[in-house]
């Protein structure tokens, strides 16, 4: 018997008022499937990193560019897409070999290594139209 999943899709611009409204709705989640305070405060801080990454580094605060935000859920997982509409071509393999440092004082990427620890998996996908960041949480 396949388990049901809830999803919820948001789609905005590029500022960072929205965070907190993406914010607001994975609250609204935590009510509905009863997510402990510990593991609200690992996704949330997660969710906040990756969606400022994206309006920040992804688009350059672009107006022109939206942010895509995903949450998907069943009572023992969840899942958060967040998706930038950079042209440009990341280098994944730049960004794996900094974190694989563990430096905590390094200026850039201190945020990602924050989410690879509080998050089950993290993936990092090029998409023919922006950065695409998959994270999952087991509850």
């Amino acid at each position: 018997m396949r388990k049901k999943r809830n999803q919820i899709s948001l789609d905005f611009i590029s500022d960072l008022k929205y965070t907190e409204f993406c914010i607001l709705v994975f609250s609204f989640i935590k009510k509905m499937i009863h997510i402990d305070d510990d593991e609200f405060f690992k996704i949330e801080i997660s969710l906040r990193e990756v969606i400022n990454n994206a309006i920040i580094h992804g688009n350059k605060y672009d107006p022109r560019k939206r942010v895509h935000v995903m949450l998907k859920w069943t009572k023992s997982r969840i899942w958060l897409s967040i998706r930038d509409e950079n042209q440009e071509k990341v280098d994944f393999a730049d960004i794996n070999r900094r974190l694989a440092s563990n430096d905590v004082l390094a200026l850039h990427g201190r945020g990602i290594m924050i989410v690879k620890s509080y998050m089950d998996k993290v993936k990092f996908v090029p998409t023919g139209n922006g950065t695409e960041i998959i994270m999952e949480k087991r509850l």
